[in-house]
C-alpha cells in the first residue's frame, strides 16, 4: 500500500512540476517573444536546411524570381506589426542590391508566422552561383528562437545546380552521376523543372524510362553526335523504381 501511495505521490508531483515548467515556458515566450526561420520542403521532406535554385531550369523565368521562406514566432501574437530582424552571414557571396533583395521583413499583426519573399537576380551569374546565409537578428520585437532554425541558406545561379541530396538519395540510383549536361537533359526530356520526391520510386522509374528513350532518340537522330559531358559519353542506368536509398 505504501508503494502505491508513493507512486501516486510521485506522479502527482511530476505532473505538477511538468505543469509548472510548461506554464513557466509559456510565460517566458509570452514576455520574451522569439523568432526562427523555416524553408518549406515538398513531398516527404517537410523542411529543408537550404534551398537551391537554377535559373536555366525555369525556361519561362526572366532576369529575376522569388524564393519563399517562413518566419515563425515562439510566444503570443501582438495586435500590431512587428519587425523581423535579419542579418547576413559574412561568409555569404551574394550581395544585397546586386544579387538579391528582401521585399519585406514584417510579421503582420495577430500572426504566428509569415511567408517572406526573397527576390533573386540572374544578372552576372552565367555559369556560376552565389550563396546567401541569413540569421535571425535580435531586435526590439524578437530574440532568437530555436537554435536549429535560426539560420536559412539559399544558393542560386544561372547554371544547373546539383541538388544537395543527389549523392545520398534515389536520384543517383535512377540517373547516375550528376553533371549539368545530364541534369539539363533529364529536365527537358521529362518536361519538368525539378525532380520529384526521391521517395516516389514509381515516378523516378517512369522518368528514368523517359530519359533513356529520349537519349536513344537523340543519339539516333541524323546529324547528332552521341551526347557527351565532362565524364564522357552520356548514359543513364536502367532503373525500375523498385528499392532505393530514399
Amino acid at each position: 500500500m505504501r508503494t502505491v501511495l508513493q507512486s501516486l505521490t510521485g506522479l502527482l508531483l511530476g505532473g505538477m512540476l511538468f505543469s509548472s515548467c510548461a506554464k513557466k515556458d509559456i510565460a517566458i515566450y509570452s514576455n520574451d517573444p522569439r523568432l526562427f526561420f523555416q524553408i518549406p520542403g515538398s513531398g516527404s521532406i517537410a523542411l529543408r536546411d537550404s534551398l537551391m535554385y537554377s535559373f536555366p531550369a525555369k525556361p519561362n523565368v526572366g532576369e529575376q524570381d522569388t524564393l519563399w521562406f517562413k518566419a515563425c514566432i515562439m510566444g503570443e501574437t501582438a495586435p500590431y506589426d512587428r519587425e523581423i530582424g535579419i542579418k547576413i552571414n559574412p561568409s555569404s557571396t551574394a550581395r544585397e542590391g546586386e544579387h538579391f533583395k528582401f521585399e519585406r521583413k514584417v510579421l503582420p499583426a495577430d500572426s504566428f508566422s509569415v511567408r517572406l519573399p526573397l527576390v533573386v537576380y540572374r544578372k552576372g551569374l552565367k555559369n556560376t552561383s552565389v550563396r546567401l546565409e541569413i540569421e535571425v537578428a535580435e531586435n526590439k520585437d524578437f530574440k532568437v528562437g530555436y537554435e536549429r532554425y535560426k539560420k536559412a541558406i539559399f544558393i542560386w545561379g544561372d547554371m544547373f545546380l546539383k541538388p544537395d541530396i543527389w549523392d545520398k538519395s534515389n536520384y543517383k540510383t535512377a540517373f547516375g552521376e550528376f553533371t549539368q549536361t545530364r541534369y539539363a537533359f533529364i529536365l527537358k526530356a521529362c518536361n519538368i523543372t525539378e525532380l520529384p520526391d526521391p521517395l516516389n520510386l514509381p515516378m523516378l522509374g517512369y522518368y528514368n524510362a523517359m530519359v533513356r528513350k529520349a537519349l536513344l532518340d537523340y543519339n539516333n537522330t541524323p546529324g547528332n553526335t552521341p551526347l557527351t559531358d565532362e565524364l564522357g559519353t552520356v548514359a543513364f542506368p536502367i532503373y525500375s523504381g523498385i528499392g532505393g536509398a530514399g
